[in-house]
């Protein structure tokens, strides 16, 4: 037989709980919500703002140099500071230049030192090339110095300067200091120079006659030598005219006898010119000779 039982319903019902929520306790969390979301937006801003500030002022990063000021004395503390610097490669600089270029003293900390800003510094220096600084620890810097090498004067619209083996001036070389340096003129003169001395090397009875070396319309050089000879050099290949003027200087003594011009242009001819006591001297003797022969007999 089934047996009666109480009907789920009664103990569904004893079961079940009621909550009663009230409308004014759902305003008051949603308002402390925002109260609290509003509380850390301005914790936020205040925070950013202010480190904004202190930024703005310096305050970090005057704090990150007093520590870091405070480990270069510490390393300086313990010996590593600066006692030597060598310089190599000098000629022209000076040593005050090179000085005040490295920015450094005697004893001060060489962990301190940036080498590349040194280099850098240098460069700008007139006579410097290139540049490379070394830190050797503890105390030791080295600089390897490469100048600019001074390699004629060049003279260009009524102005002398001197410049270097890439043809550029050197506005700060003495020209006084440099009055022994091969004086080359006109414009394109720089650019072609190197190669000009490079060859004249060779040729060193050329070099000690020739007072300046005139570059005509870019292609070829015009020599002037004592006492006061013009030749003109060919074009193409200028060996092969340096050969020859070397061979009319040492077996003719070309540039003794009375001649203005010496054009050695083309291959296969030479051409002189008399300067105007030749020529004066060979009209003289011209006529001298007519009025020897006296009046022709009928």
């Amino acid at each position: 037989m089934r047996t009666a039982r109480s009907p789920l319903r009664a103990s569904v019902r004893q079961n079940a709980v009621r909550t009663t929520v009230r409308l004014g306790a759902r305003k008051a969390s949603r308002t402390a919500i925002f109260v609290r979301v509003g509380a850390l937006a301005s914790s936020v801003a205040f925070i950013i703002l202010l480190g904004a500030w202190l930024w703005h002022i310096g305050w970090p990063q005057k704090q990150a140099r007093r520590v870091a000021d405070f480990g270069l004395h510490l390393t300086q503390e313990a010996h590593f500071a600066v006692k030597d610097i060598v310089v190599e490669g000098r000629a022209q600089t000076s040593r005050q230049a090179i000085f005040a270029a490295l920015g450094i003293d005697g004893g001060a900390p060489i962990l301190g030192f940036d080498p590349r800003a040194a280099e850098a510094r240098l460069m700008q220096l007139p006579w410097v090339a290139s540049a490379t600084v070394e830190r050797r620890l503890p105390d030791g810097i080295v600089v390897h110095l490469i100048e600019r090498v001074p390699l004629a004067r060049w003279q260009h619209d009524n102005q002398t300067v001197v410049i270097d083996a890439d043809g550029q001036p050197l506005p700060q070389a003495s020209l006084a200091r440099f009055a022994d340096l091969p004086l080359v003129v006109g414009s394109g003169a720089p650019e072609a120079s190197a190669g000009l001395l490079q060859a004249l090397k060779d040729y060193p009875a050329i070099t000690k006659m020739m007072t300046a070396a005139v570059r005509v319309s870019g292609r070829r050089w015009d020599f002037h030598m004592e006492p006061g000879v013009v030749v003109r050099m060919p074009a193409g290949d200028l060996l092969e005219g340096l050969e020859r003027l070397a061979t009319l200087i040492a077996k003719q003594g070309i540039l003794s006898h009375a001649v203005t011009v010496i054009d050695l242009r083309l291959p296969d001819r030479m051409i002189f010119e008399p300067s105007a006591a030749a020529v004066a001297a060979a009209k003289a003797t011209a006529k001298a000779g007519k009025a020897n022969k006296g009046p022709a007999r009928p």
